[in-house]
């Protein structure tokens, strides 16, 4: 049956930035289509509750806190997965987070903050977990990117740049994994309500509004959104599908076109 190649039975998916949104969003869409779930970020109580979340849908799940934005540690939340489950399935980089500030106003080390948060883990990450992909000869390494990567946004040049250059990284990758058969593709996500965003971005209803007024489908995204895409890339319904951005924003890029 054509549905069985969307199921993601005893794989195993590694997903950064999983205690809360869109991460928390994709660990529990990827449970829900089969997978085992290493959950990592920097809080280990959400982290947790997120393990706990997977383990209520008859999967295995393991919670490791770190900083992916550190090399040793990144190697401790590969290793542990190992241990644990014998092999990596399912990548997905996740981790990231930005906040408002203009190019005139920023500081050198805000600048660097910002591109340290959301593009060194996509290389850490895909590295370490790259390298046991290339010799179990599969595997699936997906990069959360955003809307931002190709219009920019006022007060997000950082953030938007790091994205952009995430978009690159996941086509150079994609080459450079294809011979041992690890695909590498991108989700390029619209806006996405979660806490965090609406925080930064949209506090109020009037700026929500107004925000989904470019959005052709007239609304933000949902993290399921995310997830769906996500469990398509990584199934072997994909199987032919790499070094490719999928855009899942609700039609912004046509209206913005």
């Amino acid at each position: 049956m054509i549905l069985e190649k969307f199921a993601l039975t005893d794989r195993v998916a590694i997903v950064t930035g999983s205690g809360r949104g869109i991460g928390k969003g994709l660990a529990l869409g990827l449970a829900d289509a089969g997978a085992h779930v290493v959950s990592t970020a920097r809080t280990l109580s959400e982290i947790e509750a997120t393990a706990e979340e997977v383990r209520g849908l008859g999967r295995k799940a393991l919670a490791v806190a770190a900083d992916v934005r550190e090399r040793e540690q990144v190697e401790h939340v590969v290793r542990k997965a190992a241990e644990a489950f014998g092999r990596i399935d399912i990548l997905v980089n996740n981790a990231g987070g930005t906040f408002v500030v203009n190019v005139l106003d920023m500081s050198e080390g805000q600048w660097d903050a910002l591109v340290r948060e959301n593009l060194k883990p996509v290389f850490l990450c895909g590295k370490e977990v790259g390298r046991i992909m290339a010799r179990q000869q599969a595997g699936c390494i997906i990069n959360i990117s955003s809307a931002a990567s190709h219009f920019g946004a006022a007060g997000l040049a950082p953030y938007a740049a790091a994205k952009a250059a995430t978009n690159s990284l996941t086509r150079t990758l994609a080459a450079e994994l294809a011979p041992f058969k690890v695909r590498v593709n991108a989700i390029v996500c619209g806006g996405v309500l979660t806490p965090g965003l609406k925080d930064t971005l949209y506090p109020t209803p009037e700026s929500q509004a107004d925000a989904v007024k470019n959005v052709l489908l007239a609304r933000f995204g949902l993290p399921e959104d995310i997830a769906l895409a996500a469990i398509y890339l990584a199934s072997d319904a994909a199987d032919w599908v790499t070094g490719q951005l999928l855009e899942v924003n609700g039609g912004l890029a046509l209206s913005m076109a």
